[in-house]
């Protein structure tokens, strides 16, 4: 290919860019403009229910609205055996997974589909083989699940439980699983310009954990890096001042991360 033939190449290569682009953004702007408002009984309903709201400025109030509006735009919630999905637990889901959004640049969990929500805690039989190859045929039941950044399932009743103040927080947790599913390259970490602070923090944290138990980390966390982070973000939003004081550094990373104070 001669000189003449690059450049016409290249030109046609940015052509074709600048098409992608214009339709991306008549894309998104026509999605703009379908978006439902975002309604008051919504933020009153929001504002008795999410205690956490309370610590965001103004300009984050907008921004998780917009979150927000987009989830139930975007997202299926459906009931399972028997669970009647009310606009009251579509609001609160969407309105707790998105304090996890709260990035200007965050995506609002590109990839996901769906929520499940099962009335309380729900029997699995799942086919993965264990650290010994062996696969069980024992069912196990479960608070929620996530799978590959298209699925989440939910057990209300501890969904429930996590909003009036309990430690374990099924919802966060699993929503973590989501940020981590963003960057299929790493695990336990989300998508991110620079990991060298995140693996540093994280790596220690995690062989301390492997040392000795944590008042305030669930051992759960070692069933890997994956886990650690979902079980680290549990710990953020439900014991924000512990995970401040007991772990500083950690609670510092996922702070800049998350963009929110959790701790009094």
């Amino acid at each position: 290919m001669n000189w003449t033939d690059s450049f016409v190449a290249f030109g046609m290569g940015i052509f074709a860019a600048v098409l992608l682009t214009m339709a991306w953004r008549h894309r998104q702007a026509k999605r703009r403009r379908e978006l439902a408002p975002f309604r008051a009984d919504w933020r009153a309903l929001l504002n008795r229910r999410l205690h956490t709201l309370r610590r965001l400025t103004p300009e984050q109030r907008r921004l998780h609205e917009k979150r927000v509006v987009e989830f139930l735009t975007d997202i299926r919630i459906k009931g399972c055996n028997g669970f009647v999905v009310t606009e009251e637990v579509r609001v609160l889901i969407a309105g707790y997974a998105c304090l996890l959004l709260l990035r200007p640049d965050a995506y609002v969990f590109r990839g996901l589909r769906t929520v499940l929500v099962y009335p309380r805690a729900f029997w699995v039989r799942h086919q993965e083989p264990d650290e010994l190859g062996l696969v069980s045929d024992e069912p196990e039941l479960r608070l929620g699940e996530s799978w590959n950044g298209e699925r989440v399932v939910l057990s209300w009743e501890d969904v429930e439980a996590a909003l009036d103040g309990d430690a374990v927080n099924v919802l966060v947790h699993e929503f973590a699983h989501q940020l981590d599913a963003e960057n299929p390259e790493t695990e336990g970490a989300p998508l991110l310009t620079d990991y060298a602070r995140w693996s540093k923090v994280m790596s220690r944290e995690y062989k301390a954990l492997e040392k000795r138990s944590s008042q305030v980390l669930d051992d759960y966390g070692l069933e890997g890096p994956t886990e650690f982070f979902a079980v680290a973000t549990e710990a953020y939003f439900q014991r924000g001042t512990e995970l401040r004081l007991l772990h500083p550094d950690l609670y510092g990373l996922l702070r800049d991360y998350y963009r929110i104070e959790t701790s009094d």
